[in-house]
């Protein structure tokens, strides 16, 4: 009797499987804070659609930057479209994972389909990331420069308990197992060694560097201005240099929450930020979630949609 052939797993039977994990993942994280969106979108009843259309037009200027600073970046040459595309649908990759990985692996996958190995393709998602927390400092450091007045709130981190000692034994378990597996210990040299010599070809790409750290810093003004435009729409009587302070709290607190996009903490950050500046508590939690709104929820859609048109180029 001849030998039964295994049935091929055909791409067809591929993408079924790849759309159920989605949805389920849909079902799993954006369907249970539907909640926290319709409280969002109450608060557009208020709001000055003058200043909520400017604000549309720098949301959507915040993803033509995002994919200017991969594209500037790269360790190989990119099509800008198409690099505009995937971080369009990143809005929508970054609903279903915490702490930005969505994103990450949707640009880590295109950059490896655009001819970059893995190593290349996590040290230019590692530079884009850099680049844009030196350009967040930059910004923050010219607003404390500038005015005294944007720092006088105390905002106190949380003390971690055994802070030290749990940072101890997390070293001392990396410390052994490199001690005691030889192959991971080579891999990690290994690893290492191409990494280093990648980020020191940035040296012949230091205009490109340059052009990038300034294109992440206007990224950042934009999400700051955003967040102005959101406290003028309700009424808010702050300082743009205020503002660009507590917009600096939110981006840490969402950061430091484990949930997809910092819910929940990104509100909190934000909204505790505007009443240290005197900010009614009822009216900074309003502005918080239009914030949140404009920069999380209001994307999802599109994003969802140019997410499913452009998988065929990572997948």
């Amino acid at each position: 009797m001849p030998k039964q052939k295994t049935p091929e797993v055909t791409s067809h039977t591929g993408r079924r499987v790849f759309f159920l994990v989605f949805f389920l993942l849909l079902l799993y994280v954006i369907v249970p804070r539907l909640g926290s969106f319709s409280a969002s979108f109450d608060t557009l009843g208020t709001a000055n659609f003058g200043y909520m259309a400017l604000a549309v037009i720098l949301v959507v200027a915040t993803y033509c930057l995002a994919a200017g600073t991969y594209w500037l970046v790269a360790l190989k040459p990119l099509k800008y479209g198409r690099t505009l595309g995937i971080q369009s649908a990143s809005a929508f990759a970054n609903r279903l994972l915490p702490a930005g990985l969505g994103g990450l692996t949707l640009s880590v996958q295109y950059l490896r389909k655009s001819g970059h190995t893995t190593t290349q393709a996590a040290v230019v998602a590692a530079v884009n990331n850099l680049l844009g927390g030196a350009g967040h400092l930059l910004l923050l450091g010219l607003v404390l420069l500038a005015s005294q007045d944007a720092a006088t709130p105390a905002f106190s981190l949380p003390d971690i308990p055994h802070g030290w000692l749990i940072l101890g034994i997390v070293l001392g378990l990396i410390a052994v197992l490199l001690l005691v597996f030889k192959t991971l210990r080579t891999m990690i040299y290994k690893t290492a060694g191409q990494v280093a010599g990648y980020l020191a070809s940035y040296r012949k790409r230091s205009g490109r560097l340059v052009l990038g750290l300034l294109n992440s810093s206007v990224m950042t003004g934009c999400y700051a201005l955003i967040l102005y435009l959101s406290a003028l729409s309700l009424g808010a009587e702050l300082s743009a240099l205020q503002v660009f302070v507590v917009f600096t709290v939110g981006v840490a607190a969402g950061t430091a929450t484990p949930t997809p996009g910092g819910l929940v903490g990104a509100e909190a950050g934000l909204t505790a930020g505007l009443v240290a500046y005197g900010v009614d508590s009822s009216l900074a939690l309003a502005i918080a979630l239009l914030y949140r709104f404009l920069t999380y929820w209001l994307p999802l859609v599109p994003g969802f949609v140019i997410f499913v048109m452009v998988r065929r180029w990572y997948l």
